[in-house]
């Protein structure tokens, strides 16, 4: 019998609207396109089994009204956003109904930092009734465990766990990844969601760009950049991140009146709160471990080499300190899910794949003289390619400080990836990350 296995991730379906809600009428065609070549008389219809596996942040349970939950979430307000969600995206539901109708056909979610609310057995129930259909209950399942082996050699999951601030472990897994509870009614949320929902929403709304970048910019440049166009939102959101403290702390202690419209002064303030909020953290989260072999001392470093660089920046005109902002750089985050994604490979020798998703960035990396490969499916939400120095003009500036969604002028880089795995004779497995291209009627085309 031959097996394949599609991964997709980061689909952020929301409530549609914001501009947060990541799937939208490109996004929906595209997967009705790639659910529909899987059909029996599809050009990926060829395999006996084929299995869609959505490896978290399939829905934006965090860009979903009501946004501050106090860094928890329960069954009513779970279930409160997914009626919402599920009202948006009626099509997308339908799509999965019509996939699984087709024998041999089956859909697998795991659980990622956006949609930690699958680990709510009502959420995985009313998911189900919205798929519908007569095959639901035995081609819909919901994977308990952090991590999902769908073939032997095959590892995959989210790749949060490897990020200090949206990891997700408290309650729900214990350091293998296997469930602790298997019918919660509470959870707590990871950092990052807390603080995103409490202190920083209002950026994502405002500036929902950074969310979209390719290559990613990391919460210092963003910082920076908005030191330049928006002084007021950076202390806006510094006075509440001290909320998120357990002592009463001063927000911009160090930042005299005559200062605030200092963007490198502001830039400084924001990050000593920034790193004391992280260190903080840091106390909190007794389960973090870092993993692979990172160099803390090397990226303590690099930290301080580029906010000295960045608050020098902030001193000069303004279209240079913003081309050198938008110079691109280490996405840390996505060099830690790397790391961790490898970490599994080197422990586990029969394991020729690990597929994660999380960082919006594609990645291929050969791992043991090229025996093993650690895959990143990226997003299908909208990317955006940052702006290059010569891109970078008096007008686009006034688009970034007042951005207007209906005319953007940054190159649209949107990809539609999906990982495909094939079993072999042999036993062995055969991957590939593709991209769906044209839409409904399109065809993939194999990036590596």
């Amino acid at each position: 019998m031959s097996n394949t296995t599609l991964v997709i991730s980061d689909l952020h379906l929301a409530d549609g609207h914001t501009i947060l809600d990541g799937f939208g009428d490109a996004q929906q065609a595209a997967f009705e396109g790639l659910t529909s070549a899987a059909g029996a008389a599809g050009p990926l219809g060829h395999a006996d089994e084929i299995e869609l596996v959505i490896n978290g942040d399939c829905f934006d349970f965090l860009a979903t009204a009501p946004y501050d939950t106090g860094g928890i979430t329960d069954i009513s307000t779970s279930l409160e956003k997914l009626s919402k969600i599920i009202a948006t995206h009626t099509p997308f539901f339908e799509a999965l109904r019509r996939f699984i109708e087709t024998p041999g056909r089956h859909v697998t979610f795991i659980t990622g930092n956006h949609d930690i609310e699958l680990r709510l057995a009502r959420v995985r129930e009313e998911i189900s009734t919205a798929i519908g259909g007569e095959h639901v209950t035995e081609r819909v399942s919901f994977f308990p465990t952090r991590f999902y082996r769908p073939l032997p050699d095959v590892y995959i999951e989210h790749g949060n766990h490897y990020d200090f601030w949206n990891q997700a472990m408290r309650g729900l897994w214990n350091e293998n990844g296997h469930p602790l509870d298997l019918n919660p009614s509470t959870i707590i949320l990871p950092v990052g969601s807390h603080y995103f929902q409490h202190a920083a929403h209002h950026i994502s709304i405002n500036y929902a760009y950074f969310d979209r970048f390719e290559p990613s910019m990391n919460s210092m440049r963003q910082i920076a950049l908005l030191c330049l166009l928006n002084p007021e939102i950076v202390m806006e959101t510094a006075k509440l991140t001290m909320d998120l403290f357990s002592e009463p702390r001063k927000a911009l202690a160090g930042l005299a009146p005559d200062e605030e419209c200092s963007p490198d002064k502001l830039f400084e303030q924001a990050i000593i709160d920034f790193a004391a909020l992280q260190q903080e953290m840091s106390s909190r989260k007794t389960d973090w471990v870092e993993h692979g072999n990172l160099d803390n001392q090397q990226v303590q470093a690099s930290t301080i080499i580029e906010f000295d660089m960045l608050r020098e920046a902030l001193k000069l005109p303004l279209v240079e300190a913003i081309t050198a902002i938008c110079t691109p750089t280490t996405y840390e985050m996505g060099e830690g899910v790397a790391l961790g994604m490898q970490a599994v490979l080197k422990q586990d020798p029969t394991l020729r794949y690990a597929i994660a998703g999380h960082t919006h960035m594609v990645r291929i990396d050969s791992v043991n003289n090229g025996t093993q490969s650690y895959l990143n499916t990226a997003s299908w939400t909208a990317r955006l390619a940052m702006p290059a120095p010569g891109e970078i003009t008096t007008a686009l500036i006034e688009w970034l400080r007042h951005p207007n969604w209906e005319k953007v002028p940054l190159r649209d880089v949107t990809q539609f990836i999906f990982a495909m795995v094939n079993s072999t004779a042999s036993g062995a497995s055969s991957a590939s990350l593709c991209v769906w291209e044209g839409g409904l009627k399109g065809s993939y085309r194999v990036l590596a």
